[in-house]
Formats: structure tokens, C-alpha cells, sequence
């Protein structure tokens, strides 16, 4: 390791009438210094099941700099493997010289990573000691195997359709639009009948956009767009103000059925969006009642939840709800979901 170390001798000499010279001595910084690293697991194995237990506590010995010195704070550093460092994530120590990762913390980093999920993978862990806002001291690397679970993205956006080709009709809520890959970019999956729709912001009219005319050019307040009976795949191109609507029905589409969603046991079902890893996400409103899950409108497949303990069953009880507004996930992967209020 290159010795950060040094000792300073400035001599400032100054020549007038005589010649004088006065000597200032900086401080040495003691390269053995370094802080050493320790992590409580050399494998852990993330599950959301867990998300709220510990998973990792990661040590490290106190830096000895040779000189007095307050850190101005520790922060400990992920990469992947083969990573440099160059573009860590990270994740500031609240204790000088610990630092505590619940599942959840740590699940969220290693996502961010682009691991993936449900596979076995190394990473690298070092600390960083920062002594000011341009200077820093960083321990060596340390090897961790970890094998995360998918992590969710944050794909909600203000936008969403309405109109009496919809479950909910004018009255809202609206049917979410999605982020996509494409930045301004939103989608969704839905079930419409014979009828008319709009876009707009906030489940409000103060922002709503609709066709003037044919084509598929959006206008502020312009007039509603017909559509037919089928499933679509529906765009709102924000940086242009188009719009598309795909024929779906032949993509697999997993939806909520049951009298406490908006169109009953008969359906059509209230549609989820793909997240991405087996995830699935929806926003709905829900009346008290019972509700399951199943696949393009059918009862071919179809999941409840016998043991009431948020475990997808395959043809399991009914799961009972009140009325509320709900952010719902599902996890195909792990046969799980939960259903989480909002205001």
C-alpha cells in the first residue's frame, strides 16, 4: 500500500537587511492507521420474510492516525465483485465503529447493485473513514456471499385512465399508469369494455388529456377516446403527448377478482402492472368483502390465502379485506403478497 503517511518540514527563510528562517513542523499521519474490518456473517441469505430482522453487523477497529482526530463520519461501501469502487453504494454509520443492516437495508443495496435476485453472488464491503469534505482513509476490502430476494421499484407515477370503458368509470380511482424503461414513458394493463376513456393527473380534471379529432396526438381538455371491449396495453408518452393502446390478449395478465373489487366476481378483474423479478403491483379501491387472485380472467388459475398468513395457495380461501385504497404486491416467485393502506 502506498504510505499515506508524511511528515511536513516547512521552512520559511526571509531575507532582508538579515536572514531569517523559522521552521513549522506538521503532524505525521501514521499509515498503519487503517481501519480493520469484521462482519458477524461471511453468508447471508435474504428473504422478505425477514425484511425486519438483522442481517449483518459490520465492525471495524478504531483508525489510529498518530494525531488527535474526530472523523467527520464513517460510512461503509458495497460493490460488486469485480468492482472498483468507483461507484460504490453506500450506507453512513449512525455508531462510530458499527454498523447494523437489517434484511430490508441491505436488500435495498445490493439491488441497487443490479444483482440477481434469488441467486448466490459475492460482493466487497469496505469502510470509509471520512476526515474532511475532500479527504479520505478507506480500510481494505472484505469479501460477503450473499443471495438477495427481488426488490421492488418505485414504478408509480400521478397518471392514470378513466372513464366508463374502466372498472371505476368517471368517478376514478383511475386506473394507475406506470413508469416504464423510457423515461416520460408510462403504461399499464388493462380490461376495458365498450365505452369512452381520458388520461389525467391526480384522479383530478384540473390536469386531463383526450384526442381532438383522430390520430393519437393528446390534447389538453380535448374529447374522449372511444375504445372497444378487449385487453390492452396502454402508453402515455408524457415527452411527446401520444398515446398507444396494444392489443394484450394474448399477454399473460394476473388481476383481482371478488366482490370487494370493482367489478365483482364476474370481473373483468382489476389488472396488475409487472415490476420486474416476479413482482407484480396494482392500486385500487376496495369495498369490505373477499377478493382473490387469478390469471387472464380465468379460474383455471387462481390463488386465495388459506392460512391467512399473506402465502399465495393455489386455489386457496378467499382473503378478506376492508374498504380502503390499497397499494397490493404479489410475489410469484415466493408465493406471497401484501396489501398495504393508503391514505
Amino acid at each position: 500500500m502506498k504510505n499515506i503517511f508524511y511528515k511536513l518540514v516547512l521552512s520559511l527563510c526571509i531575507a532582508t537587511l538579515f536572514l531569517s528562517c523559522d521552521e513549522t513542523e506538521i503532524t505525521e499521519l501514521n499509515s498503519n492507521g487503517i481501519p480493520v474490518v469484521s462482519l458477524s456473517e461471511n453468508t447471508v441469505v435474504l428473504t422478505e420474510a425477514t425484511a425486519d430482522e438483522e442481517a449483518l453487523i459490520v465492525t471495524w477497529t478504531e483508525p489510529n492516525f498518530g494525531f488527535s482526530a474526530a472523523p467527520l463520519a464513517y460510512n461503509v461501501l458495497i460493490d460488486t465483485e469485480n468492482g472498483d469502487f468507483s461507484s460504490p453504494e453506500s450506507a453512513t454509520a449512525s455508531m462510530p465503529l458499527e454498523k447494523t443492516f437489517t434484511v430490508q437495508q441491505l436488500n435495498t443495496l445490493l439491488t441497487a447493485l443490479e444483482l440477481p435476485p434469488n441467486e448466490e453472488a459475492q460482493v466487497q464491503l469496505k469502510v470509509e473513514v471520512k476526515l474532511s469534505n475532500v479527504s479520505s482513509v478507506y480500510s481494505e476490502a472484505i469479501n460477503l456471499t450473499v443471495t438477495p430476494y427481488p426488490g421492488l421499484p418505485d414504478l408509480s407515477t400521478t397518471w392514470g385512465i378513466v372513464g366508463d370503458a374502466t372498472p371505476n368509470a368517471w368517478d376514478g380511482l383511475d386506473v394507475p399508469l406506470y413508469k416504464t424503461d423510457t423515461e416520460g414513458v408510462l403504461a399499464a394493463y388493462v380490461h376495458l369494455i365498450d365505452g369512452e376513456i381520458k388520461f389525467r393527473e391526480n384522479n383530478d380534471w384540473d390536469v386531463n388529456y383526450g384526442v381532438t379529432g383522430t390520430g393519437n396526438a393528446l390534447e389538453a381538455n380535448g374529447g374522449n377516446i372511444t375504445v372497444t371491449e378487449g385487453t390492452y396495453y396502454i402508453t402515455m408518452n408524457l415527452n411527446n403527448l401520444t398515446y398507444t393502446m396494444e392489443d394484450a390478449s394474448t399477454t399473460d395478465i394476473w388481476g383481482l377478482v371478488g366482490d370487494s373489487t370493482p367489478n365483482g366476481w364476474d370481473g373483468p378483474d382489476w389488472t396488475f402492472y409487472p415490476a420486474g423479478n416476479d413482482l407484480y403491483v396494482t392500486k385500487v379501491n376496495l369495498t369490505d368483502g373477499e377478493l382473490k387472485l387469478r390469471l387472464n380472467n380465468d379460474w383455471g388459475t387462481n390463488y386465495g390465502d388459506t392460512g391467512l398468513d399473506n402465502t399465495l395457495d393455489d386455489g386457496g380461501d378467499n382473503i378478506i379485506v376492508t374498504a380502503g385504497t390499497y397499494n397490493i404486491v404479489i410475489d410469484l416467485f415466493n408465493l406471497t403478497y401484501t396489501l398495504e393502506v393508503q391514505p
